[in-house]
């Protein structure tokens, strides 16, 4: 393989930074890669790192972006757009830019022209595009079997002690909305997904808050009606709020209906002509999709076909997010620009 990257550089070493460091060191051999390093702001973190071997740990920012070829950015979601800022004075680079693009929509657009106009490349880490649940989607829904789509309802729903038992959740940043916690940003995968399966949002309206007992100032609860280009109406429930994980997709057709659910790993399809459901199971390592992300991102670098989250996607999700926000503060319907 032809030598393209020297070295690739991790900021933010918390879960979602050390599982790329992880996946990054099992690949290095593979793609070629001389030198990966880890930074985060806390030299604590480096001890919950599991991997010994095939990295450097540095708290020096400048030592991490200096003549960096690839920049994971996994900090605190309110930081991203600082991050690349910071990174662009030591070095001009490509970036995987963990999901969402910001805390806010302010600087998104600006960050992304900056990085296009130095012609490099970015990726937003919006996953579940390549999750076989979401491609077996898209081909039930591109082969007309259920017709024309009407209606999508999504859901994505856990209790946030439960997510990370190993610390008290309350320290945990998705607790925290200053720091760009809670569920709509954080669980805005389902809003992309729609994006990546229906087009661009023109019109919503939502709820947006904190209404359970937990001890946080993020939002705790968000439902939303979305109005996409091609009239496809969409109800999003996301929640840190139930008990029973759940995470799934319902689409109704003109012929049928789908329903997805990334908890059972299941398509289940029902067609008014055959009149019964026909179930698709699909067992896979989540892990799995993280080195689908590597080799499409070493694609997307190299000019090649590739499926990964573009930063305009990502720009059109803060564009919804934004949009919910309003609507919830103001209770109004809020057109969407794009």
């Amino acid at each position: 393989m032809k030598r393209i990257f020297m070295k690739i550089s991790v900021f933010g070493a918390g879960s979602i930074g050390r599982r790329h460091l992880s996946n990054l060191i099992r690949y290095k051999k593979k793609l070629n890669i001389d030198e990966i390093i880890s930074y985060d702001v806390n030299e604590d973190r480096e001890k919950l790192i599991e991997e010994k071997k095939g990295f450097k740990f540095t708290t020096n920012f400048k030592e991490a972006a200096l003549n960096c070829d690839v920049a994971f950015v996994c900090t605190p979601t309110h930081l991203h757009i600082n991050t690349i800022k910071k990174i662009h004075k030591f070095t001009t680079c490509h970036f995987y830019l963990e999901k969402p693009f910001s805390s806010s929509i302010k600087g998104c657009a600006e960050t992304l022209k900056i990085i296009k106009n130095k012609k490099k490349k970015i990726a937003v880490g919006y996953m579940l595009v390549n999750h076989p649940l979401m491609k077996k989607a898209q081909q039930i829904i591109k082969s007309k079997i259920i017709g024309r789509n009407i209606f999508a309802r999504v859901e994505c729903g856990f209790y946030l002690p439960n997510w990370h038992p190993w610390e008290d959740y309350r320290s945990f940043y998705m607790s925290k909305a200053d720091q760009g916690g809670g569920v709509l940003l954080d669980t805005s995968h389902e809003i992309n997904y729609l994006q990546r399966l229906f087009g661009n949002v023109k019109e919503t309206q939502g709820i947006v808050g904190k209404f359970s007992d937990l001890d946080i100032t993020s939002d705790d609860l968000t439902l939303s009606i979305l109005k996409f280009k091609n009239n496809l109406i969409a109800h999003v429930h996301l929640d840190l709020i139930q008990f029973n994980k759940e995470r799934s997709l319902k689409i109704i057709g003109t012929k049928g209906v789908l329903k997805m659910s990334l908890t059972e790993n299941e398509i289940q399809v029902f067609t008014n002509k055959d009149k019964k459901w026909k179930k698709i199971k699909i067992n896979y390592n989540f892990n799995k999709i993280y080195f689908e992300q590597l080799d499409q991102l070493w694609k997307l670098i190299k000019n090649k076909k590739q499926n990964l989250g573009t930063g305009e996607e990502a720009l059109h999700t803060m564009q919804i997010i934004e949009a919910v926000r309003s609507s919830s503060k103001s209770g109004k319907k809020i057109f969407i620009k794009s």
